[in-house]
């Protein structure tokens, strides 16, 4: 029997269940809790020693071995190298940017390896938002395709993924930058032949606009330090590769619509798995809080708004209803583009509005059944903080029969 050992940071009783699920679907055998300690398991991993260590989410050592994710998400301060923050969820370039409604990286890594998900899969992700699925199927060597309506979410994770793979140019441009000054009005900042690095600099202006725009900052002081910060997470990022051996999946990413996938691109029978998390109904205002790097990049917000899961429509009713439109269109699409066989894992939380009208997870699980899929797990997922956006959502699994 092996020790393994979960990480300090695990604090809720579904991100235990997550990991009993995560070492199984890894190969674990006979899992069972070490007398007191919460944080202990032994198990027989069968062989898969190896495997744990390099792909696991909630493996923090096996019989005293660091896992590849411990090393990544500890933090400077605790003698970690790929985490500038204090923050275990913010290694590499997770950090980057301040969007709002984000899910945890741990979670999306253990879902992508209870689904089953392999080294050059096609996992899609209907839902860019902030890039922490695409961040994470990346770093284990799957695939993905990607939309979002939001050029901001489609710009961001392209910097998220896709960095790490011009990490020199980057680095020669922000040290002339640095060197011959820098202005957050200079129109020329994030312009450059190499679309990665011009990429890099735009999210550097849309990040200190949110500094000026939340704090008060100054901005070309910000500018300065965003872009030191963010290159050294994209350093970071390549020195995880190097040192772990990731090789990293492809990440493609556009502007597109989650209701019309075949617009995309992504043909039907060709995904094997989804991890996603749909807008959270009508409780937050995407587009507000995204306005201040929007309106730097020249997207009309009145355009997005009428178009946007969430935040279309006129009022509570209005927007409600067509959020439920939008979800059964969405799970539509993904029932079309899974492949037999393949999974999808959805977190999901129920929506109110005056304390009467509402969205449950029980009628989104009937409207992902009427496309077609099969309901194969309902994990509770409650979550007690202050900063919680939603405390009890669900983890919705499904199977394409």
């Amino acid at each position: 029997m092996n020790t393994l050992e979960l990480p300090r940071n695990v604090q809720f009783l579904y991100e235990e269940h997550l990991a009993r699920l995560e070492f199984t679907a890894l190969g674990c055998h006979d899992l069972s809790r070490v007398g007191d300690h919460w944080n202990q398991m032994t198990a027989n991993v069968n062989g898969t020693a190896d495997a744990l260590l390099a792909r696991s989410a909630y493996l923090g050592k096996l019989d005293g071995r660091s896992s590849v994710y411990l090393e990544m998400i500890r933090p400077q301060y605790q003698g970690g190298s790929f985490n500038r923050t204090r923050s275990v969820n913010q290694y590499l370039t997770h950090w980057i940017y301040p969007y709002r409604g984000k899910f945890h990286p741990q979670m999306v890594r253990a879902l992508f390896n209870i689904l089953g998900v392999k080294r050059g899969d096609l996992v899609a992700e209907p839902y860019l938002g902030s890039g922490t699925a695409a961040l994470e199927a990346s770093l284990l060597g799957a695939n993905l395709v990607g939309v979002d309506l939001s050029p901001l979410c489609v710009l961001l994770t392209r910097v998220k993924t896709r960095s790490v793979e011009a990490v020199d140019q980057i680095r020669r441009r922000v040290e002339d930058v640095l060197r011959d000054g820098v202005s957050l009005e200079d129109e020329g900042l994030a312009k450059h032949p190499d679309q990665r690095v011009a990429d890099f600099f735009q999210i550097a202006r849309m990040v200190t606009y949110s500094d000026v725009a939340r704090r008060s900052r100054t901005a070309d002081i910000y500018l300065r330090k965003n872009l030191i910060a963010m290159l050294t997470s994209v350093e970071a990022h390549a020195a995880a590769i190097k040192q772990f051996g990731i090789e990293p999946g492809r990440v493609c990413v556009k502007v597109g619509d989650c209701r019309n996938l075949e617009a995309a691109g992504i043909a039907t029978n060709s995904v094997d798995a989804i991890v996603t998390s749909p807008p959270y109904s009508i409780a937050l205002d995407y587009v507000k809080n995204d306005d201040h790097a929007l309106e730097a990049m020249g997207v009309d917000r009145q355009d997005l708004r009428n178009v946007m899961t969430g935040v279309r429509g006129r009022g509570a009713r209005q927007k409600l209803s067509f959020y439920n439109e939008d979800v059964q269109a969405m799970f539509g699409e993904v029932a079309r583009i899974l492949k037999r066989g393949a999974r999808a894992a959805f977190i999901i939380g129920d929506a109110t509005v005056d304390g009467r009208e509402y969205t449950t997870t029980d009628q989104m699980a009937d409207w992902a059944v009427s496309k077609g899929l099969q309901l194969e797990r309902d994990i509770p997922k409650i979550v007690y903080g202050l900063y919680s956006t939603m405390q009890d959502e669900k983890i919705l699994i499904f199977r394409k029969p």
